[in-house]
Protein backbone atom coordinates (compact mmCIF):
# COMPACT_ATOMS: atom_id res chain seq x y z
CA UNK A 1 0.00 0.00 0.00
CA UNK A 2 1.80 3.39 -1.53
CA UNK A 3 2.47 5.56 2.01
CA UNK A 4 0.39 8.61 2.45
CA UNK A 5 -2.00 8.02 -0.05
CA UNK A 6 -4.06 5.63 1.92
CA UNK A 7 -5.39 6.16 5.05
CA UNK A 8 -8.23 4.45 7.19
CA UNK A 9 -10.84 5.18 5.23
CA UNK A 10 -9.55 4.40 1.70
CA UNK A 11 -7.24 1.46 0.31
CA UNK A 12 -6.69 -1.36 -2.51
CA UNK A 13 -9.44 -3.39 -2.41
CA UNK A 14 -8.60 -7.09 -0.73
CA UNK A 15 -10.48 -9.98 -1.40
CA UNK A 16 -12.36 -10.05 1.63
CA UNK A 17 -13.80 -6.82 0.42
CA UNK A 18 -15.29 -8.75 -2.71
CA UNK A 19 -18.74 -9.08 -1.42
CA UNK A 20 -19.14 -5.80 0.10
CA UNK A 21 -18.30 -4.33 -3.48
CA UNK A 22 -20.59 -6.53 -5.53
CA UNK A 23 -23.59 -5.87 -3.17
CA UNK A 24 -22.57 -1.93 -3.58
CA UNK A 25 -22.14 -2.49 -7.70
CA UNK A 26 -25.55 -4.38 -7.31
CA UNK A 27 -27.56 -1.79 -5.64
CA UNK A 28 -27.03 0.49 -8.14
CA UNK A 29 -27.28 -1.24 -11.52
CA UNK A 30 -28.73 1.88 -12.89
CA UNK A 31 -25.80 4.01 -12.46
CA UNK A 32 -22.95 1.47 -13.37
CA UNK A 33 -24.73 -1.16 -15.49
CA UNK A 34 -24.82 -5.02 -14.44
CA UNK A 35 -21.09 -5.84 -12.83
CA UNK A 36 -20.15 -9.84 -12.71
CA UNK A 37 -18.51 -10.39 -9.97
CA UNK A 38 -15.25 -11.84 -11.64
CA UNK A 39 -14.26 -8.46 -13.14
CA UNK A 40 -14.50 -7.03 -9.47
CA UNK A 41 -11.99 -10.30 -8.63
CA UNK A 42 -9.97 -9.59 -11.08
CA UNK A 43 -9.50 -5.74 -10.64
CA UNK A 44 -9.07 -6.70 -7.02
CA UNK A 45 -5.47 -8.85 -7.52
CA UNK A 46 -4.17 -6.03 -9.73
CA UNK A 47 -4.65 -3.43 -7.28
CA UNK A 48 -7.19 -1.34 -9.33
CA UNK A 49 -9.88 -1.02 -6.71
CA UNK A 50 -9.83 1.57 -4.40
CA UNK A 51 -12.62 0.85 -1.13
CA UNK A 52 -13.66 2.01 1.82
CA UNK A 53 -16.55 0.92 3.63
CA UNK A 54 -19.09 3.80 2.11
CA UNK A 55 -17.79 3.22 -1.87
CA UNK A 56 -15.43 1.99 -4.18
CA UNK A 57 -13.75 3.04 -7.71
CA UNK A 58 -13.01 0.91 -10.40
CA UNK A 59 -10.08 2.12 -12.70
CA UNK A 60 -7.30 0.79 -15.28
CA UNK A 61 -3.42 2.28 -15.70
CA UNK A 62 -3.01 2.17 -19.56
CA UNK A 63 0.14 1.92 -21.29
CA UNK A 64 -0.22 4.67 -22.78
CA UNK A 65 -0.27 6.94 -19.65
CA UNK A 66 -3.89 7.24 -19.37
CA UNK A 67 -5.75 6.11 -16.26
CA UNK A 68 -9.77 4.92 -16.82
CA UNK A 69 -12.29 5.21 -14.19
CA UNK A 70 -14.52 2.06 -15.09
CA UNK A 71 -17.17 2.30 -11.74
CA UNK A 72 -17.51 4.48 -9.15
CA UNK A 73 -20.19 4.12 -6.45
CA UNK A 74 -20.52 5.61 -3.13
CA UNK A 75 -23.97 4.08 -0.64
CA UNK A 76 -26.55 6.40 -1.13
CA UNK A 77 -27.19 6.85 2.46
CA UNK A 78 -23.62 8.63 2.61
CA UNK A 79 -24.14 10.75 -0.22
CA UNK A 80 -22.75 14.41 0.20
CA UNK A 81 -20.26 13.88 2.92
CA UNK A 82 -17.01 13.70 0.67
CA UNK A 83 -16.18 10.11 0.29
CA UNK A 84 -16.69 10.26 -3.83
CA UNK A 85 -14.51 13.35 -3.97
CA UNK A 86 -12.00 11.12 -1.73
CA UNK A 87 -11.79 8.27 -3.84
CA UNK A 88 -11.22 10.44 -6.37
CA UNK A 89 -8.51 12.35 -5.26
CA UNK A 90 -7.08 8.94 -4.15
CA UNK A 91 -7.22 7.50 -7.77
CA UNK A 92 -5.93 10.78 -9.03
CA UNK A 93 -2.66 11.47 -6.81
CA UNK A 94 -2.14 7.53 -6.94
CA UNK A 95 -2.36 7.70 -11.06
CA UNK A 96 0.24 10.84 -10.67
CA UNK A 97 2.89 8.68 -8.87
CA UNK A 98 2.66 6.01 -11.44
CA UNK A 99 3.38 8.84 -14.01
CA UNK A 100 0.03 9.22 -15.02
CA UNK A 101 -0.17 11.96 -17.46
CA UNK A 102 -4.32 12.08 -18.15
CA UNK A 103 -7.36 10.86 -16.32
CA UNK A 104 -10.69 9.78 -18.20
CA UNK A 105 -14.08 8.41 -17.73
CA UNK A 106 -17.58 8.58 -19.25
CA UNK A 107 -20.52 9.39 -17.57
CA UNK A 108 -24.14 8.93 -19.23
CA UNK A 109 -25.57 12.18 -20.19
CA UNK A 110 -28.53 11.56 -17.82
CA UNK A 111 -26.67 11.72 -14.50
CA UNK A 112 -26.11 14.57 -11.99
CA UNK A 113 -22.83 13.14 -11.50
CA UNK A 114 -21.71 15.24 -14.57
CA UNK A 115 -21.63 18.21 -12.62
CA UNK A 116 -19.58 16.19 -9.91
CA UNK A 117 -16.91 15.42 -12.36
CA UNK A 118 -17.25 19.55 -13.59
CA UNK A 119 -16.75 20.56 -10.31
CA UNK A 120 -13.63 18.52 -9.73
CA UNK A 121 -11.77 20.01 -12.15
CA UNK A 122 -12.49 17.13 -14.83
CA UNK A 123 -13.42 18.89 -18.97
CA UNK A 124 -15.55 17.70 -21.07
CA UNK A 125 -13.94 16.51 -24.26
CA UNK A 126 -17.13 14.70 -25.90
CA UNK A 127 -20.06 13.22 -26.55
CA UNK A 128 -20.70 9.73 -27.80
CA UNK A 129 -23.16 7.14 -28.11
CA UNK A 130 -23.43 4.16 -25.89
CA UNK A 131 -25.37 1.15 -25.86
CA UNK A 132 -28.23 2.48 -24.41
CA UNK A 133 -27.70 6.42 -23.86
CA UNK A 134 -25.35 8.90 -25.01
CA UNK A 135 -21.99 9.64 -22.82
CA UNK A 136 -20.29 12.25 -21.47
CA UNK A 137 -16.67 11.69 -22.14
CA UNK A 138 -14.84 13.74 -19.67
CA UNK A 139 -10.57 14.02 -18.90
CA UNK A 140 -8.54 15.69 -16.48
CA UNK A 141 -4.55 16.20 -16.95
CA UNK A 142 -2.46 15.76 -14.73
CA UNK A 143 0.65 17.74 -13.62
CA UNK A 144 3.30 17.72 -10.82
CA UNK A 145 2.55 19.88 -8.01
CA UNK A 146 4.80 22.79 -8.12
CA UNK A 147 5.44 25.33 -5.47
CA UNK A 148 5.31 28.92 -7.26
CA UNK A 149 6.09 32.01 -4.87
CA UNK A 150 5.08 34.68 -6.97
CA UNK A 151 7.70 37.48 -7.64
CA UNK A 152 6.56 40.94 -7.75
CA UNK A 153 7.87 43.30 -10.66
CA UNK A 154 7.60 46.96 -9.92
CA UNK A 155 5.82 48.35 -13.47
CA UNK A 156 7.41 51.81 -13.89
CA UNK A 157 7.11 55.20 -16.55
CA UNK A 158 8.95 57.39 -14.57
CA UNK A 159 12.30 59.10 -15.07
CA UNK A 160 15.66 58.93 -13.60
CA UNK A 161 14.93 62.06 -10.74
CA UNK A 162 11.69 60.54 -9.74
CA UNK A 163 12.45 56.30 -9.34
CA UNK A 164 15.81 57.50 -7.39
CA UNK A 165 13.51 60.00 -4.91
CA UNK A 166 11.36 56.82 -4.54
CA UNK A 167 14.60 54.66 -3.58
CA UNK A 168 15.50 56.95 -1.40
CA UNK A 169 12.64 57.57 0.29
CA UNK A 170 12.43 53.62 0.86
CA UNK A 171 15.38 53.17 2.80
CA UNK A 172 13.38 55.46 5.38
CA UNK A 173 11.18 52.20 5.65
CA UNK A 174 14.31 50.37 7.39
CA UNK A 175 12.95 47.01 5.10
CA UNK A 176 15.74 45.03 3.86
CA UNK A 177 13.29 44.22 0.87
CA UNK A 178 14.05 45.60 -2.29
CA UNK A 179 10.59 46.49 -3.96
CA UNK A 180 12.92 47.61 -7.44
CA UNK A 181 14.79 44.90 -7.83
CA UNK A 182 12.35 43.23 -10.95
CA UNK A 183 11.14 46.39 -12.89
CA UNK A 184 9.53 46.37 -16.06
CA UNK A 185 9.31 49.62 -18.15
CA UNK A 186 8.49 50.67 -21.40
CA UNK A 187 10.77 52.45 -23.29
CA UNK A 188 8.59 54.32 -25.95
CA UNK A 189 6.38 55.57 -22.91
CA UNK A 190 9.26 56.33 -20.36
CA UNK A 191 11.71 59.49 -20.56
CA UNK A 192 15.17 58.81 -22.77
CA UNK A 193 16.27 58.95 -18.82
CA UNK A 194 14.93 55.49 -17.97
CA UNK A 195 16.77 53.37 -19.95
CA UNK A 196 20.31 54.90 -18.89
CA UNK A 197 19.25 54.68 -15.25
CA UNK A 198 18.16 51.39 -14.92
CA UNK A 199 21.01 50.15 -17.42
CA UNK A 200 23.64 51.40 -14.67
CA UNK A 201 21.49 50.26 -11.25
CA UNK A 202 21.89 46.46 -13.13
CA UNK A 203 25.32 46.97 -14.08
CA UNK A 204 26.00 47.74 -10.33
CA UNK A 205 23.76 44.75 -9.30
CA UNK A 206 21.50 47.49 -7.51
CA UNK A 207 18.62 45.66 -9.44
CA UNK A 208 18.50 42.30 -10.47
CA UNK A 209 15.88 42.51 -13.56
CA UNK A 210 14.77 44.75 -15.52
CA UNK A 211 12.20 43.41 -18.09
CA UNK A 212 11.41 46.30 -21.79
CA UNK A 213 7.86 46.34 -22.26
CA UNK A 214 6.78 46.69 -25.84
CA UNK A 215 4.32 49.80 -25.12
CA UNK A 216 1.13 48.61 -26.83
CA UNK A 217 -1.05 50.33 -24.38
CA UNK A 218 0.49 53.62 -26.60
CA UNK A 219 -1.67 52.37 -28.95
CA UNK A 220 -4.37 51.62 -27.09
CA UNK A 221 -4.68 55.09 -26.01
CA UNK A 222 -4.38 56.39 -29.66
CA UNK A 223 -0.88 57.96 -28.85
CA UNK A 224 0.87 55.61 -31.08
CA UNK A 225 0.27 53.89 -34.23
CA UNK A 226 0.89 49.92 -34.21
CA UNK A 227 3.32 50.93 -36.96
CA UNK A 228 5.54 53.27 -34.82
CA UNK A 229 4.97 50.52 -32.48
CA UNK A 230 6.51 47.85 -34.44
CA UNK A 231 9.72 49.76 -36.07
CA UNK A 232 10.62 51.82 -32.37
CA UNK A 233 10.53 48.33 -30.82
CA UNK A 234 13.07 46.24 -33.34
CA UNK A 235 15.55 49.46 -33.06
CA UNK A 236 15.15 49.94 -29.34
CA UNK A 237 15.96 46.03 -28.67
CA UNK A 238 18.33 45.09 -31.18
CA UNK A 239 20.59 48.72 -29.78
CA UNK A 240 19.88 47.17 -26.41
CA UNK A 241 20.22 43.83 -25.34
CA UNK A 242 21.44 43.97 -22.15
CA UNK A 243 18.25 43.44 -20.24
CA UNK A 244 16.42 40.67 -19.03
CA UNK A 245 12.98 40.70 -20.50
CA UNK A 246 11.94 41.65 -24.17
CA UNK A 247 7.84 41.51 -24.55
CA UNK A 248 6.87 41.06 -28.22
CA UNK A 249 4.76 43.25 -29.51
CA UNK A 250 1.07 42.77 -29.08
CA UNK A 251 -2.46 44.62 -30.03
CA UNK A 252 -4.60 43.99 -26.63
CA UNK A 253 -8.87 43.64 -27.31
CA UNK A 254 -10.97 45.73 -25.02
CA UNK A 255 -14.15 44.68 -24.20
CA UNK A 256 -15.16 47.34 -26.01
CA UNK A 257 -14.46 45.42 -29.10
CA UNK A 258 -16.94 43.87 -31.47
CA UNK A 259 -16.29 40.51 -31.94
CA UNK A 260 -14.45 40.73 -35.19
CA UNK A 261 -12.06 43.39 -34.07
CA UNK A 262 -11.22 41.20 -31.23
CA UNK A 263 -10.65 38.31 -33.64
CA UNK A 264 -8.18 40.95 -36.20
CA UNK A 265 -6.71 41.83 -32.69
CA UNK A 266 -5.48 38.25 -31.38
CA UNK A 267 -4.40 36.90 -35.29
CA UNK A 268 -2.29 40.53 -35.88
CA UNK A 269 -1.03 39.97 -32.56
CA UNK A 270 0.11 36.56 -33.40
CA UNK A 271 1.43 37.00 -36.76
CA UNK A 272 3.33 39.99 -35.52
CA UNK A 273 4.84 38.36 -32.38
CA UNK A 274 5.75 35.31 -35.06
CA UNK A 275 8.05 37.98 -37.47
CA UNK A 276 8.88 39.96 -34.86
CA UNK A 277 10.43 36.90 -33.00
CA UNK A 278 12.01 35.54 -36.10
CA UNK A 279 13.78 38.86 -37.04
CA UNK A 280 15.67 38.92 -33.19
CA UNK A 281 19.11 37.29 -32.52
CA UNK A 282 19.32 34.55 -30.35
CA UNK A 283 19.77 36.34 -27.32
CA UNK A 284 16.65 38.30 -27.40
CA UNK A 285 14.60 35.26 -28.65
CA UNK A 286 15.55 33.29 -25.57
CA UNK A 287 14.37 36.14 -23.01
CA UNK A 288 11.31 36.95 -24.93
CA UNK A 289 7.89 37.24 -23.48
CA UNK A 290 4.89 36.54 -25.72
CA UNK A 291 1.71 38.35 -24.13
CA UNK A 292 -1.42 35.86 -24.77
CA UNK A 293 -4.27 37.22 -26.19
CA UNK A 294 -8.29 36.77 -26.58
CA UNK A 295 -11.46 36.57 -25.21
CA UNK A 296 -12.40 33.41 -25.94
CA UNK A 297 -11.00 29.73 -25.31
CA UNK A 298 -9.83 29.29 -29.21
CA UNK A 299 -8.08 32.48 -29.18
CA UNK A 300 -6.10 32.01 -26.40
CA UNK A 301 -5.07 28.30 -27.62
CA UNK A 302 -4.15 29.85 -30.94
CA UNK A 303 -1.64 31.95 -29.00
CA UNK A 304 -0.69 29.00 -26.73
CA UNK A 305 0.09 27.07 -29.85
CA UNK A 306 2.07 29.80 -31.53
CA UNK A 307 3.96 30.52 -28.97
CA UNK A 308 4.79 27.00 -27.90
CA UNK A 309 6.01 26.72 -31.49
CA UNK A 310 8.56 29.62 -31.72
CA UNK A 311 10.01 27.98 -28.64
CA UNK A 312 9.40 30.98 -26.03
CA UNK A 313 10.04 30.01 -22.54
CA UNK A 314 7.79 32.75 -20.93
CA UNK A 315 4.34 33.92 -21.92
CA UNK A 316 2.41 36.46 -20.44
CA UNK A 317 -1.79 36.96 -19.76
CA UNK A 318 -3.18 40.13 -19.75
CA UNK A 319 -6.26 39.91 -21.43
CA UNK A 320 -8.56 40.58 -18.72
CA UNK A 321 -11.99 42.67 -19.16
CA UNK A 322 -11.12 46.77 -19.46
CA UNK A 323 -13.06 49.67 -18.38
CA UNK A 324 -12.33 53.15 -18.27
CA UNK A 325 -11.20 55.85 -21.40
CA UNK A 326 -9.63 53.91 -23.98
CA UNK A 327 -9.97 50.49 -21.92
CA UNK A 328 -6.95 51.79 -19.28
CA UNK A 329 -8.30 49.54 -16.73
CA UNK A 330 -7.94 46.28 -16.28
CA UNK A 331 -11.12 44.15 -14.58
CA UNK A 332 -10.61 40.12 -13.47
CA UNK A 333 -14.02 39.18 -14.92
CA UNK A 334 -15.18 35.01 -14.48
CA UNK A 335 -14.25 34.71 -18.12
CA UNK A 336 -11.09 36.72 -17.74
CA UNK A 337 -9.88 33.96 -14.78
CA UNK A 338 -10.97 30.85 -16.51
CA UNK A 339 -9.11 32.08 -19.68
CA UNK A 340 -6.17 32.86 -17.65
CA UNK A 341 -6.70 29.12 -15.81
CA UNK A 342 -6.33 27.54 -19.08
CA UNK A 343 -3.10 29.54 -19.90
CA UNK A 344 -1.61 28.32 -16.78
CA UNK A 345 -2.53 24.77 -16.74
CA UNK A 346 -1.15 24.93 -20.73
CA UNK A 347 1.75 26.29 -19.31
CA UNK A 348 2.40 23.71 -16.94
CA UNK A 349 2.31 20.62 -19.43
CA UNK A 350 4.84 22.80 -21.36
CA UNK A 351 7.14 23.95 -18.73
CA UNK A 352 6.43 27.35 -19.69
CA UNK A 353 6.87 30.12 -17.06
CA UNK A 354 3.79 32.57 -16.65
CA UNK A 355 3.63 36.00 -15.80
CA UNK A 356 0.57 38.21 -15.27
CA UNK A 357 0.44 41.68 -16.94
CA UNK A 358 -1.38 44.82 -15.35
CA UNK A 359 -3.13 42.73 -11.98
CA UNK A 360 -4.55 45.36 -9.67
CA UNK A 361 -4.30 45.14 -6.50
CA UNK A 362 -3.58 42.81 -3.28
CA UNK A 363 -7.86 41.84 -4.00
CA UNK A 364 -6.84 40.98 -7.27
CA UNK A 365 -4.08 38.65 -6.46
CA UNK A 366 -5.69 37.11 -3.95
CA UNK A 367 -9.32 36.23 -6.60
CA UNK A 368 -5.93 34.52 -8.38
CA UNK A 369 -5.09 32.61 -5.54
CA UNK A 370 -9.11 31.00 -5.04
CA UNK A 371 -8.95 30.31 -8.24
CA UNK A 372 -5.86 27.95 -8.05
CA UNK A 373 -4.54 30.37 -10.57
CA UNK A 374 -0.82 31.02 -9.21
CA UNK A 375 1.89 32.99 -11.81
CA UNK A 376 5.06 32.62 -11.44
CA UNK A 377 5.65 36.57 -11.66
CA UNK A 378 2.94 39.68 -11.98
CA UNK A 379 3.11 43.30 -12.40
CA UNK A 380 0.80 46.28 -11.15
CA UNK A 381 0.89 49.71 -11.72
CA UNK A 382 -2.14 49.99 -9.06
CA UNK A 383 0.51 50.87 -6.61
CA UNK A 384 1.42 53.71 -8.10
CA UNK A 385 -1.56 54.92 -9.62
CA UNK A 386 -4.01 54.46 -6.39
CA UNK A 387 -1.35 56.56 -4.44
CA UNK A 388 -1.58 59.89 -6.74
CA UNK A 389 -5.42 59.59 -6.76
CA UNK A 390 -4.77 59.47 -2.91
CA UNK A 391 -5.80 55.98 -2.60
CA UNK A 392 -3.68 53.74 -0.14
CA UNK A 393 -4.42 49.61 0.58
CA UNK A 394 -3.45 47.05 2.88
CA UNK A 395 -2.43 43.51 2.23
CA UNK A 396 -5.37 41.55 1.52
CA UNK A 397 -7.55 45.02 1.14
CA UNK A 398 -9.64 46.81 -1.57
CA UNK A 399 -8.57 50.60 -1.60
CA UNK A 400 -9.81 53.12 0.81
CA UNK A 401 -9.29 56.77 -0.35
CA UNK A 402 -7.80 57.98 2.58
CA UNK A 403 -7.12 62.41 1.36
CA UNK A 404 -10.66 62.87 2.56
CA UNK A 405 -12.47 61.62 5.54
CA UNK A 406 -15.07 59.19 4.84
CA UNK A 407 -15.12 56.40 7.48
CA UNK A 408 -13.82 55.12 10.59
CA UNK A 409 -10.68 53.68 8.63
CA UNK A 410 -9.85 57.38 7.30
CA UNK A 411 -9.10 58.08 11.39
CA UNK A 412 -6.14 57.26 13.53
CA UNK A 413 -8.13 55.11 15.73
CA UNK A 414 -9.20 53.47 12.34
CA UNK A 415 -6.14 53.38 10.81
CA UNK A 416 -4.26 51.89 13.78
CA UNK A 417 -7.30 49.06 13.93
CA UNK A 418 -6.96 48.31 10.49
CA UNK A 419 -2.75 47.93 10.54
CA UNK A 420 -3.58 45.62 13.53
CA UNK A 421 -5.97 43.61 11.40
CA UNK A 422 -3.90 42.84 8.52
CA UNK A 423 -0.87 42.84 10.32
CA UNK A 424 0.94 45.89 8.43
CA UNK A 425 3.17 48.36 9.65
CA UNK A 426 5.54 50.73 7.70
CA UNK A 427 7.14 54.18 8.06
CA UNK A 428 5.11 55.09 5.16
CA UNK A 429 1.50 54.68 7.19
CA UNK A 430 3.12 55.64 10.40
CA UNK A 431 1.73 59.25 10.73
CA UNK A 432 -1.73 59.73 8.78
CA UNK A 433 -1.33 63.08 7.93
CA UNK A 434 1.35 62.28 5.66
CA UNK A 435 -0.45 59.99 4.05
CA UNK A 436 -3.19 62.56 3.47
CA UNK A 437 -0.66 64.89 2.12
CA UNK A 438 2.38 63.08 0.59
CA UNK A 439 1.66 61.44 -2.63
CA UNK A 440 4.66 59.84 -2.76
CA UNK A 441 4.18 58.30 1.13
CA UNK A 442 0.87 57.21 0.12
CA UNK A 443 2.66 55.47 -3.33
CA UNK A 444 5.62 53.83 -1.29
CA UNK A 445 2.77 52.34 1.51
CA UNK A 446 1.21 50.30 -1.35
CA UNK A 447 4.27 49.52 -2.28
CA UNK A 448 4.79 47.79 1.05
CA UNK A 449 1.56 46.07 1.48
CA UNK A 450 2.39 44.40 -2.09
CA UNK A 451 4.93 43.05 -1.19
CA UNK A 452 3.42 42.01 2.07
CA UNK A 453 0.56 40.69 0.20
CA UNK A 454 3.23 38.10 -1.45
CA UNK A 455 4.80 37.15 1.15
CA UNK A 456 1.94 36.33 3.43
CA UNK A 457 0.64 34.03 0.79
CA UNK A 458 4.33 32.83 0.27
CA UNK A 459 4.83 31.55 3.77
Amino acid sequence: MRKLLFKLLCHFATESDTQSIKLLADSHRHELGFIVRKTIEEAIKVKEIIYCSEGFLHFHHRKDNISTLYHLCVDKSCREQGIGRKLVSTWEAYSLECGIKKLRLKCPVDLTANGFYHHLGFTRVAIEAGKKRSLVVWEKKLFKSEVIKPRFIASLSAGRSEVEGLRKLWQKNQDSRNPFAHVLFSPISSPPSATDYFKNLKEKNQVENVWLDCGAYQVQQGKKTYEELLSFLENFYLNNQWADGYVLPDIVPLSSDSEEIIEYKVSETIYQCQHFFDKMPDYIQQRAIAPVQGHSLSQINRCLEAYINMGVTRIGFGSFGTSGPNGSVNMLSESSLRLFKTVVDTAKEHNLQVHCFGIGGPNSYNRLLRNNIVPHTLDSTTWWKAGGFGSIFFPHTSQIQVTVRKGIETTTKGLEKLKQKTNHDCYFCRDLDMLRTSRNHRIMHNLASWLDTLDSNND
